[in-house]
């Protein structure tokens, strides 16, 4: 049978197909509910309109409500087969999962697509108009062609197809005018005989394709970052956050901006050189905005460890820093919740909301979350930053108000103007990371006291004292005896002790390539052969704790010669002995490794980032870390000078009576 003689046969049988007679008995039940119908706001309707629709509204509800049609169809004006007509567009499927209600009723308003039932021969070469619903028809003579449209379009996986990554929807139509004539379609048949071929029409369908494949279509034509918005968008919050810590929020934001360091040039003297941009790790408290806590990390990424150390910053008392910037002060006011609230120092949260970046999935994280700080844990999709709207504009708001204000800032893209040569004017203006380590922790204690628009104009510590005060609000804490040494960095690692007396090898542990020992150790040859858990702080391997297999404290082991002596980090052990290994750097027993590695950095730094980086945070290590806690004489050392908050800290019953 020809093309032509198939479309005609289809067409006849469509018009003498009977139609179903409407019954009122044949309605389900929840169809009579005309409560759950969707209605129509007749007064946007101009008055003639508005009047045709009332009446047919009349009329549909007085058949659903089983008046004689005789009487309502004489009382709205309409014929009966009219009423009969109405009722059964009103019933129909409607897209969004309901029926079409009184929406059917608007005039000019469709309930189904158009469907052709004239065929497009050649009476007309290259003609325009008079071709609605052919594509439609066309489609469904010849599925493989639809098929072949869908698959351009959305991207549908097939073998040895590779997409284009946005397919325009004129390459779109050149390959469906192939698959036209694929099909045995001539120049008498559509699109052939159409001026455009069909390319309006085709326009249109994908326009429809769109709609009904959102989600597939807009990671197509858009990419997986629209897709995720996309799906992310509307959900909005889990559950409500009725109190504060109740839900925090953790997110890395890079800086916009660049600073410097000051290292030992190899052939004399110092240097200044830029750092790569520091990452800025923070904690938010959904309920209140507050900012619990924070850290920078200079490494070009950050780490399970750096996480971990955000977290513990969240959890300890703060304080302020002692600022060297003239004319950089805290406001009045201002600080973290942890230092200007009694009942915040070392307040735990109930559930803590992450993106799914590879170092906040560490088991090393999760497993410290559980038993530190007991928490529930929520991941989420992959990049979906929407699910953590108050961080997301945390970091936003500290770089328009700060960082971007820097000579040395990078401004938020590369087309930004106040991009000016960012690394040349870190230098220039000497912005070292010590300036930004101090401008970091005033920009965050005084966005906690800045009013919020979002808390009523409030600031977010005035909305947790409010809580605090007026709703009486407890938080959990971490237990006073956890709080001298939180353990939420610590690792545990089972290591065998090793030595032979009669070769004047005493008995020690290894751990990362150093010996560990202590006098008790070392007078303990039965011991050869046991194993030791060791609880190891990976900030500082300069000494660990032993505990024999059944649990009971064994001491405080050593590390052996300069390892004992100079602080140093697991990451700085591993980075040695890895240089060492490939006979990159070496050392003697008298001579210092963490030093010899520092020289090294400073050789590296003159050419690499990541060497600065790294340099800069082994200087801070070295200064900041206080002397190993494993000496026969503990020195108490106090600030002879120590930085005054700005913000008086209340304790309940002072703050009542200040309230009062």
């Amino acid at each position: 049978m020809s093309v032509d003689k198939l479309l005609n046969h289809t067409a006849r049988d469509q018009m003498t197909t009977p139609k179903p007679r409407m019954d009122r008995d044949s309605l389900l039940p929840k169809l009579k509910d005309l409560s759950h119908w969707a209605t129509v706001d007749l007064t946007l309707l101009d008055e003639e309109d508005a009047d045709r629709v009332a009446r047919r509204i009349q009329a549909v509800r007085a058949y659903i409500e089983g008046q004689p049609v005789g009487i309502l169809s004489e009382q709205a004006g309409l014929p009966r087969q009219e009423v009969y007509r109405l009722v059964k567009r009103c019933t129909k499927p409607h897209p969004d999962g309901r029926i079409w209600g009184f929406r059917a009723l608007v005039m000019g308003c469709h309930t189904a697509p158009y469907v052709r039932t004239a065929t497009t021969d050649g009476s007309r070469p290259s003609q325009q108009g008079g071709a609605a619903g052919a594509l439609t028809m066309l489609f469904d003579r010849h599925p493989t062609i639809r098929e072949a449209v869908d698959a351009l379009f959305l991207k549908k996986v097939e073998q040895d197809l590779v997409h284009e990554s946005r397919m325009p929807v004129k390459v779109i139509h050149k390959h469906f005018i192939q698959k036209c004539k694929e099909a045995g379609l001539t120049a008498r048949h559509y699109p052939f005989n159409m001026n455009h071929r069909g390319r309006r029409a085709l326009s249109s369908y994908l326009k429809r394709l769109f709609k009904s494949n959102l989600k597939r279509a807009m990671k197509a034509r858009h990419g997986d970052d629209a897709a995720r918005a996309l799906s992310s968008s509307g959900a909005g919050p889990d559950s409500i956050v009725t109190r504060p810590y109740e839900r925090v929020e953790f997110d890395g934001h890079r800086i916009d901006a660049f600073c410097t360091i000051d290292l030992p040039n190899p052939y004399g003297g110092i240097q200044q050189l830029v750092l790569d941009r520091l990452w800025l790790l923070a904690i938010i408290d959904v309920k209140t905005r507050a900012i619990l806590g924070y850290t920078l990390v200079l490494n070009p990424e950050y780490n399970a460890e750096d996480v971990l150390r955000c977290i513990k910053h969240a959890l300890t008392p703060w304080k302020p820093l002692a600022l060297t910037i003239p004319g950089l002060r805290y406001t009045e006011g201002s600080g973290l919740p942890s230092g200007v609230f009694s009942e915040c120092a070392w307040a735990l949260w109930d559930e803590l909301w992450f993106d799914n970046a590879k170092a906040n999935l560490a088991d090393a994280v999760r497993s410290n979350l559980s038993r530190v700080v007991g928490c529930a844990i929520n991941a989420g999709p992959v990049k979906t930053p929407q699910r953590r709207p108050f961080i997301e504009r945390l970091f936003q708001t500290l770089e328009e108000n700060g960082f971007h204000r820097l000579p040395s800032t990078t401004g938020s893209g590369p087309d930004d103007s106040r991009r000016d040569a960012p690394e040349a004017a870190a230098l220039r203006w000497n912005i070292s990371y010590q300036h930004l380590v101090e401008l970091t922790d005033v920009l965050i204690a005084r966005y906690n006291a800045e009013p919020h628009t979002g808390l009523g104009n409030r600031s977010p510590l005035e909305m947790l004292e409010y809580f605090i005060v007026n709703e009486g609000c407890e938080f959990r804490a971490v237990p006073e005896q956890k709080r001298q040494d939180l353990a939420l960095l610590h690792i545990r690692v089972v290591r065998c002790i090793r030595g032979d007396v009669t070769q004047g090898k005493c008995p020690y542990v290894e751990f990362e390539g150093v010996r560990y020992y202590n006098d008790v150790l070392r007078h303990s040859p039965d011991l050869v052969g046991e194993n030791l858990s060791l609880l190891v702080d990976p900030d500082d391997l300069r000494c660990v704790t032993a505990y024999l297999e059944d649990g009971r404290e064994f001491g405080v082991l050593a590390a052996h010669g300069f390892w004992g002596r100079t602080p140093h980090s697991l990451t700085v052990r591993k980075a040695i002995n890895k240089l060492r290994a490939r006979k990159l750097i070496f050392y003697t027993d008298t001579e210092d490794p963490i030093l010899v590695y520092m020289d090294y950095l400073n050789r590296q730094a003159q050419t690499s980032k990541r060497a600065r980086g790294q340099s800069a945070k082994l200087q801070t290590v070295l200064h900041s870390v206080p002397p190993p806690q494993h000496t026969s004489l503990i020195v108490d050392v106090t600030e002879s000078n120590p930085p005054v908050s700005s913000r008086t800290v209340y304790t309940p019953a002072m703050r009542k009576t200040r309230l009062n």
